[in-house]
């Protein structure tokens, strides 16, 4: 699905419209074939980078076509979605952004709520004409939303820390590590974005003017942000799970302990009857009462052993 949008001046925000020419924003969804070709044709957009953008496994980069004199901007961008059980899942997917003589383009596989802060006039001066200026908006906010989910993925964390104090339970440790692992997606793909941004500074592809470089500026100190701000989260966690790690090794060590303690006591009593129950002559063998005096010792025997084990802090 194509949607084309344009700035109007005399209204001071974006319209959407059916017919591709200069100074638009193309958001393209899952394009069909035909609409890959319209791209081609009208907006001027190299084949190969339509195919890029539309590679879910594609990293971010940036790149450039001298024939068709367009840019490439792949930058990753953080989403949220649930897995099987239900659980909030954290990943990153790339966003291809494209600039032509004739528009700029945006192209993935699904709707990015994202973009829909642009289509909805949400983002102050965003305007299409200026193609450079546009795509650097794109990109400082996509570096922001890092910052808004790593926040809920604190609070996630703070959450299951709290329930793991509480009782310790497989399914807070496994929502952990999917934490853990989106916080893993979202460093590596903090690290591929800055490279992009790194470049666009130091080479500067686009003409960037003053107040574009300043906005680019902006964007690497968000994405810098975003970046110690995982690394912390992803330090935190591993350090929590190292802790219950210990913690749940210390309490099978003292189950085991009490266990072995206990069936030590319990064995008092079947060595002395099994004493008297042998076919020899023994002491008391010969009394009524010595059923009683072999409980008596059994019982003796086993607090004696018992204090000593308590004493010792063996349960």
């Amino acid at each position: 699905m194509l949607s084309i949008y344009k700035f109007d001046d005399t209204m001071g925000q974006l319209k959407t419209q059916a017919k591709i020419e200069s100074d638009v924003w193309i958001d393209a969804v899952d394009p069909t074939p035909e609409e890959m070709t319209k791209l081609q044709k009208k907006a001027r957009v190299p084949e190969a980078f339509l195919l890029y953008g539309l590679d879910p496994d594609e990293g971010a980069r940036y790149e450039y076509d001298e024939d068709y004199d367009a840019h490439l901007l792949i930058f990753d961008m953080p989403v949220v979605s649930q897995d099987s059980k239900h659980r909030v899942a954290y990943k990153t997917v790339p966003l291809a952004v494209i600039l032509t003589t004739t528009a700029i383009i945006t192209i993935d596989n699904t709707a990015q709520p994202l973009l829909a802060l642009f289509a909805s006039g949400k983002v102050a001066g965003f305007n299409p004409k200026m193609k450079s200026r546009a795509a650097l908006q794109m990109l400082y906010q996509i570096s922001v939303s890092y910052l808004a989910y790593l926040r809920d993925i604190n609070k996630a964390r703070e959450a299951l820390e709290t329930k793991l104090q509480n009782n310790l339970k497989n399914e807070e440790l496994y929502a952990l590590m999917g934490i853990q692992r989106g916080l893993v997606y979202f460093m590596m793909s903090l690290r591929t974005d800055r490279n992009v941004l790194d470049q666009l500074k130091r080479t500067n592809p686009l003409h960037l003017n003053e107040e574009d470089l300043d906005l680019l500026d902006d964007t690497i100190i968000e994405n810098q942000q975003g970046t110690e701000m995982a690394q912390i989260s992803d330090s935190i966690i591993n350090e929590t799970a190292d802790t219950y790690s210990s913690v749940i090794s210390n309490n099978m060590n003292s189950v085991m302990k009490f266990l072995t303690s206990y069936s030590i006591i319990l064995t008092i009593p079947t060595l002395v009857f099994s004493f008297y129950g042998m076919n020899v002559e023994l002491p008391f063998a010969g009394m009524h009462v010595s059923w009683l005096i072999t409980i008596i010792i059994s019982l003796v025997i086993s607090v004696l052993i018992a204090f000593q084990f308590y004493k010792n802090k063996y349960f």
